[in-house]
């Protein structure tokens, strides 16, 4: 109960949040927070969930956003419309890519994504009559539903904020139904997971499919709200960056990704006026985390 009443407080907080702080500066690091929330929820449902590194998932990310982008662009399709193709079409390739991927295990798992994650970004760069090379697709337009454009911060706030709580919901009830489990299983031990008949294989290719879907999420809205994209944001380094955030909030809970997604999305641009010692600092804290946390700040110790 203790916990529904945090989860709730919170919530209204966040509600909040565009009446009490006013600077629109904070409401945009807010807006990319809830983006990159998502994000790292969906590559926590692999790491978390599933025990399954993946070092390239800015390519599903970069995916959702060129897709959604080049659709209300170039075929000038809706928002939703682009939206939706976004989620299914990194879906689809995230289906496709797991089949053959998940043959790996261990750090060749890792590599094999990594090494996914940088044909992608190369294809976003040389595959200039669809992406538009080096110079990327400007123009994305505002997202709008219904005929109601969400052409301001605060506008888009809340509805990330929206997204953010359904996605939170969807898994919640996934990791406690038997898919979750399942899931479970196959993170403790994958060999008696198969004794006890979980088609371990089949799971896993779920698993990585839904993750990618959701990264198409997160990449379709972060198209619309910075309204420009290029090759440079869906890099390796990117991939880290969203794994970091995963780790330090706790990969085996639900809330730890978006924890670790609003500290670490927000910690450059507090430390911004520190100049060169932005980042210095910044890996000082995060390694500080790691170190003296290792299960994540919402995880718990292993008994």
């Amino acid at each position: 109960m203790n916990k529904k009443l945090t989860l709730a407080f919170l919530l209204l907080v966040f509600l909040l949040l565009p009446f009490v702080i006013t600077s629109s500066y904070v409401i945009r690091i807010g807006v990319i927070s809830c983006i990159f929330s998502i994000l790292a929820l969906s590559l926590g449902m692999l790491v978390g969930q599933i025990k399954l590194v993946s070092a390239g998932h800015a390519a599903f990310f970069g995916i959702g956003a060129y897709t959604s982008a080049l659709l209300t662009t170039r075929a000038e399709l809706p928002f939703f419309a682009g939206l939706v193709a976004a989620i299914l079409l990194t879906a689809l390739i995230g289906f496709l890519f797991s089949i053959p991927i998940l043959k790996l295990k261990g750090h060749y798992l890792s590599v094999g994504t990594l090494a996914f994650g940088i044909v992608i970004q190369v294809i976003m760069l040389n595959w200039e009559s669809v992406t538009n090379g080096p110079n990327g697709v400007p123009g994305v337009p505002f997202p709008s539903l219904f005929g109601f454009e969400l052409d301001s911060d605060v506008r888009m706030y809340y509805f990330v904020l929206v997204l953010l709580v359904l996605v939170l919901l969807g898994l919640s009830r996934l990791y406690q139904s038997p898919i979750g489990r399942a899931f479970n299983y196959i993170r403790e031990d994958e060999v008696a997971a198969a004794t006890i008949g979980i088609r371990v294989v089949r799971y896993k290719v779920l698993g990585f499919t839904l993750s990618a879907g959701l990264a198409g999420l997160a990449g379709s809205l972060f198209a619309h709200y910075m309204a420009y994209i290029n090759y440079d944001t869906f890099s390796p380094m990117e991939s880290f960056m969203v794994l970091a955030m995963v780790v330090v909030g706790g990969m085996s809970t639900l809330m730890g990704p978006v924890l670790g997604a609003f500290i670490l999305s927000s910690l450059p641009e507090l430390l911004r006026d520190l100049s060169d010692y932005r980042m210095l600092l910044y890996g000082v804290i995060l390694v500080l985390i790691l170190l003296f946390r290792p299960q994540g700040i919402l995880g718990k110790k292993a008994s």
